[in-house]
């Protein structure tokens, strides 16, 4: 993701005008402790981490099975039984839950995987190349894991600095809307993206050849099996957009407007509807303040802290880093559409600021 040094500096100067209220020394011993004792758990427990590794990717690749090839059965007849309303709306809905399902693979593979490389940890051969091909199933979802790696590994080391593979403490609105055109996933309308680099580097090439492969394969299943029409709407109309659109709903919302800190710097959409559908289920990123609280904790551990953390904060803390129910989520993504463009202009009426094209406006 393309640093802007403009967004930088007014990540800066709203984090000196809006002070907010982090967690306090105290806090953050309990974090830690329960952090270290979650960790130790994972290292005394290999075996078994090993087998919630594999089953969670038997159950991506099993429900994604069932979504393109088993569930239509159920929603369409695949002769002229089935109303053209009803096809369009079945192929739309087998397109969402994969694509969906598409972006909680790419999630777990890049992030667990090829960021961090926990799926499969331990350093004998077997299990170096568990990890290597779990870091690589991302592919299937046309991601690149490698580019991905380096930027969100500095994310963790220079968090909110200029080196920052991943600065999003302040998104300019018009960045985000643009990764809604159509095919914003393949076309470089917008640099706000994480799943790929933005030129066709060989590892990309690569990761949209296995793509095609993948869907190729279901989509000669899916067109005997019910049609041209329904695949195409499915998997060339649905795929590329639900998952991307997703994923980019949680990076402009997880760090924007958050403190240039660590260990302030991120909300947790915990695990209610928002962070399922936004965090890409349990494997995925629901509870992204956790992750870079202990970040060397798995995904079902961090499930875990969630709860722990949820017991110690104070209210003003929980309204600052969590979501509230139902409505907490759209509240929030309304109100960084809208507040930071606010802050750019009173910034602007007050001092030189860069405006979105690089220029300064005089005072």
């Amino acid at each position: 993701m393309r640093l802007h040094p403009e967004e930088l500096a007014l990540a800066r100067s709203y984090c000196r005008e809006t002070p907010l209220n982090g967690l306090s020394r105290d806090q953050m011993k309990v974090i830690l402790d329960r952090g270290r004792v979650l960790f130790h758990w994972f290292k005394d427990h290999q075996a078994l981490h090993f087998l919630i590794s594999l089953s969670t990717l038997a159950l991506i690749f099993s429900a994604d099975f069932a979504i393109l090839l088993v569930m239509p059965q159920w929603l369409v007849s695949p002769g002229a039984s089935s109303s053209q309303v009803t096809l369009i709306a079945s192929a739309l809905l087998t397109g969402a839950l994969h694509s969906w399902l598409m972006y909680s693979l790419t999630v777990f593979s890049m992030h667990e995987g090829a960021a961090h490389g926990i799926v499969f940890p331990h350093d004998d051969p077997a299990s170096r190349f568990l990890n290597l091909l779990a870091s690589n199933l991302c592919r299937v979802a046309a991601a690149e894991p490698y580019n991905y790696a380096v930027h969100h590994m500095s994310h963790h080391a220079k968090f909110g600095a200029e080196e920052d593979g991943e600065f999003l403490n302040f998104v300019r609105p018009r960045r985000y809307l643009l990764t809604l055109l159509p095919y914003a996933a393949v076309i470089n309308y917008s640099d706000f993206l994480a799943h790929r680099p933005l030129s066709y580097t060989p590892s990309r090439v690569l990761s949209a050849v296995v793509a095609l492969g993948y869907h190729g394969a279901f989509g000669y299943a899916m067109a005997r099996a019910f049609g041209v029409e329904f695949t195409l709407i499915a998997l060339a109309l649905f795929t590329p957009h639900v998952g991307f659109y997703l994923d980019r709903l949680r990076q402009f919302t997880e760090h924007n407007l958050m403190p240039l800190e660590n260990k302030d710097g991120s909300r947790s959409f915990g695990l209610g509807f928002w962070g399922m559908l936004i965090g890409g289920g349990p494997w995925g990123s629901p509870c992204h303040w956790e992750h870079h609280l202990v970040a060397s904790l798995p995904w079902y551990q961090q499930l875990i802290l969630h709860r722990n953390l949820k017991r110690i904060l104070t209210p003003a803390q929980r309204k600052q880093y969590l979501l509230e129910p139902v409505i907490g989520y759209p509240l929030l993504l309304w109100r960084l559409l809208r507040e930071p463009a606010q802050f750019e202009r009173r910034m602007r009426a007050i001092r030189n600021v860069p405006d979105a094209h690089g220029s300064t406006a005089a005072v």
